[in-house]
């Protein structure tokens, strides 16, 4: 039998799932029409919500495309999960893995990231928080090529920095090469760099 609390979720709880729902909508329609021709509107309605609530869960449009675009770009870089990885090669998997999943969760990263740069060109603030987000993910990248040097499995005389900036932009590419064709073998690439950054 349900409790009360079961069949009626805290409202904190449905806050949160609104925003989840108009956070997802405004990716998709970054992705579907492009930055400027998105309306609050379109996103209410996309979401299955009434327009007051972009109103109530975000201080107008732009905040609400800031938002969504900087969730789904910081879920291409998965920061949350490089605190686990501790060598190159898990590395290596858990990006060959996200290369892996491609549908339509990944034409709308797609979509999101080349809108998200064309904007931020026009918006200081938000390349401010792209940057920041970017420097985060070579940063803990960078550490572990440190500790894999420190191990003798990447060569000494490598810059952590550089090897870091090219881990992620080599990331980005086979990304966007496995949309645009599904018959790259990201694996065999990443394994390819791999043995060139070995010892």
């Amino acid at each position: 039998m349900n409790s009360s609390f079961e069949q009626n979720p805290p409202a904190r709880t449905r806050s949160a799932e609104t925003r989840r729902r108009l956070l997802t909508a405004a990716a998709a329609l970054i992705a579907e029409v492009g930055w400027g021709r998105v309306t609050t509107r379109a996103v209410a309605e996309r979401a299955g919500l009434p327009l007051g609530a972009v109103s109530y869960h975000f201080r107008g449009k732009r905040e609400l495309l800031a938002e969504a675009a900087l969730e789904t770009v910081e879920a291409a870089f998965p920061i949350g999960e490089l605190a686990a990885v501790t060598t190159l090669s898990q590395l290596i998997e858990l990006i060959t893995a996200a290369v892996a999943r491609r549908g339509d969760a990944e034409r709308v990263l797609s979509g999101v990231l080349v809108e998200t740069l064309r904007e931020a060109g026009r918006d200081p603030e938000l390349t401010e928080r792209v940057t920041a987000l970017l420097a985060e993910y070579r940063r803990l990248l960078s550490g572990l090529v440190r500790a894999e040097q420190e191990r003798g499995a990447v060569r000494a005389d490598a810059d952590p920095d550089a090897v870091a900036a090219l881990l992620a932009a080599s990331g980005d590419g086979l990304v966007l090469h496995g949309l645009l064709d599904p018959a790259t073998d990201t694996v065999g690439a990443f394994a390819t760099l791999r043995a060139l950054l070995e010892t």
